[in-house]
């Protein structure tokens, strides 16, 4: 349960007859999100919900929460998403401490693929952190909550000179309200989640939000080798590249990142095909990897990655999401959105 929404598990009855294009999902483990009572009335929290249905609904990706359409109950909003039961980044954090390089590495290719297709959406998340980082039980990583997106395409619903974001990951040009901000604020927060993945730690440590503003705007941030000895200079350097100031400072775009997290699977063997040891160093690269997919690269990082959340998980089934608050409305409203989707969408 969040401050604005609730999350709900939910299926659709086998029982029920639906529009044909809906038969695709009907064996899908889904969740709903649900706006709460409390809020329903007000303006903005509504717009901001309505929005990030508008976006989810253009970013289909396979590191971006799958959306399955919505609409509303009683005067609630809600919509339907694809349900991911392998925890976040920050329970994986909170349980098992820091993660290795490896699946730093391979995390972050993912998470660049996600920004990546955002960005060429004309969608900045603005919120990316460990805790909006989900996971599935197979180490895919899926990037949520785009409640406080902005859409280049329509008007920012933020006031000009607000701030919105949570502080311990927001870019300097985002804590002071810049009109013009761009992706490039998400690299940022980028690389406060790959420095907080590495060393189990934020970046800076400030006490309340005054002090976290003022670290993000004119502190220098630690190099994470000088907490981690053994990470790679090449991830070394491009979380400091990520962490910059300026917005010109920083890479070029998530795409580049990302392509140096493949180039640090290929010069450090990450890829599965690869029987050599993996260390920093490692300089051989492999020319095998040269006509492998991108994900394949880094495949080393993924496994530990899986290993990690069935070890968080027990080994045993994982409590759904909202499991508990699961009533007949709830399949109810499944059956209506997707029937109004499906019925739209033929129009």
């Amino acid at each position: 349960m969040g401050t604005v929404g609730t999350v709900y598990n939910g299926k659709i009855r086998d029982d029920v007859e639906v529009h044909p294009a809906a038969e695709a999902i009907r064996v899908q483990d889904l969740a709903v999100k649900k706006l709460h009572p409390a809020v329903s009335q007000d303006d903005l929290i509504q717009a901001r919900f309505r929005r990030e249905m508008v976006i989810l609904e253009r970013l289909q990706h396979p590191n971006i929460i799958g959306y399955f359409g919505g609409g509303s109950e009683d005067g609630q909003l809600f919509y339907v998403m694809e349900r991911v039961d392998g925890g976040t980044i920050k329970d994986l954090l909170e349980t098992n401490g820091a993660l290795a390089w490896p699946v730093v590495v391979d995390v972050a290719r993912q998470v660049c693929s996600a920004l990546q297709c955002a960005h060429n959406h004309g969608v900045i998340h603005r919120d990316l952190k460990p805790g909006n980082l989900f996971l599935t039980r197979d180490a895919l990583v899926k990037l949520g909550d785009f409640g406080i997106a902005r859409d280049q395409h329509s008007s920012d619903l933020t006031s000009q000179g607000l701030t919105v974001g949570t502080h311990a990951y927001m870019a300097p040009e985002q804590i002071t309200g810049d009109e013009a901000i761009s992706g490039k604020a998400d690299l940022y927060a980028l690389g406060c989640v790959l420095f907080e993945m590495l060393a189990n730690r934020k970046v800076f440590a400030g006490e309340n939000f005054a002090q976290l503003f003022e670290q993000h705007l004119r502190t220098k941030a630690p190099t994470i080798a000088s907490i981690v000895p053994d990470v790679p200079p090449e991830l070394s350097q491009v979380i400091a590249d990520c962490l910059e100031k300026s917005p010109d400072d920083r890479p070029f775009n998530a795409r580049s990142v990302q392509g140096v997290m493949i180039e640090i699977g290929e010069k450090y063997n990450l890829s599965a095909s690869s029987e050599s040891s993996v260390g920093p160093n490692h300089s051989e690269t492999a020319n095998a990897h040269k006509d492998v997919s991108a994900d394949s690269v880094t495949e080393k990082g993924r496994r530990l990655l899986e290993e990690q959340i069935h070890y968080r998980l027990g080994g045993t089934s994982r409590e759904p999401v909202g499991a508990g608050k699961v009533g007949l409305i709830v399949v109810a409203i499944i059956v209506l959105i997707v029937l109004a989707v499906s019925l739209s969408g033929g129009s």
